[in-house]
């Protein structure tokens, strides 16, 4: 496993912290606090995080949502699933060409997933970078060698989060519904149409996967008119397909 340290990024990344805002931060420890309810009442170490479509703020969802596991002292593990786009990498400045996730499937022998992992000395998380980008990212995650991989990382962290593509656009997510306790779908105003959240559901109904809710990105309290605390254009929501219903 190696080392790195992470530095500024062309693309602008607003993570957790204590430079973060108040109503940002706690949102993500309510995030945290759910999931790890779930947690504790059953199993949901491998937590799968995607879109209706692109420009929904997915990574940024999964980077914070890690960087806040890791916080209240669990073992995080980020694994960059998109192979489509990849950002991950980028955002936390991992040097390109690093070996990755690609890279351990291609090889066939998960002994190899050490040299792959990168510990970022700041926050506290395990990055597996997506790799080389191959030309058929879902036939590659169907392999077999892709369910051994997940579960080395499931015996060896306490919280496996994945960034995948958004799954109305490629199939990729719904492929990997198989390693996943359960799925997050991420929405934002402005992006996301309720057609769109809807056909999301559907497609990940279809492979059985087990939502858990939706992480509102991106959302204008303020706008809204709400005036309590957490009235921030960084808020983010949960919600829970129980307590909602099925009409979302």
């Amino acid at each position: 496993m190696s080392n790195a340290k992470k530095t500024s990024s062309h693309r602008k990344l607003f993570t957790v912290g204590p430079n973060a805002p108040f109503p940002f931060t706690e949102a993500y420890k309510s995030l945290r606090t759910n999931l790890e309810f779930l947690s504790a009442s059953g199993n949901c170490k491998t937590i799968l995080i995607t879109s209706s479509v692109p420009e929904e703020g997915k990574t940024n969802v999964a980077i914070n949502l890690a960087i806040t596991l890791a916080g209240s002292g669990k073992r995080v593990v980020l694994v960059d699933c998109d192979m489509r786009k990849s950002t991950v990498s980028r955002y936390m400045r991992i040097p390109r060409g690093h070996a990755g996730l690609t890279n351990v499937i291609t090889s066939r022998d998960v002994s190899t997933l050490s040299t792959a992992l990168v510990r970022m000395k700041e926050t506290g998380i395990t990055i597996l970078p997506v790799g080389t980008i191959p030309p058929n990212p879902a036939e590659l995650l169907a392999t077999p060698i892709t369910e051994k991989i997940f579960g080395a990382l499931q015996n060896a962290f306490d919280y496996v989060i994945v960034d995948t593509p958004p799954v109305s656009v490629v199939t990729d997510a719904a492929v990997l519904c198989r390693v996943a306790d359960g799925v997050l779908l991420v929405v934002r105003p402005g992006v996301t149409t309720i057609q769109g959240a809807q056909l999301s559901k559907k497609n990940l109904e279809a492979v059985n996967a087990h939502i858990l809710g939706v992480v509102m990105n991106g959302y204008n309290a303020k706008k809204s008119g709400r005036k309590d605390g957490y009235s921030y254009a960084y808020s983010y929501s949960y919600y829970d397909n129980k307590q909602q219903g099925s009409d979302e």
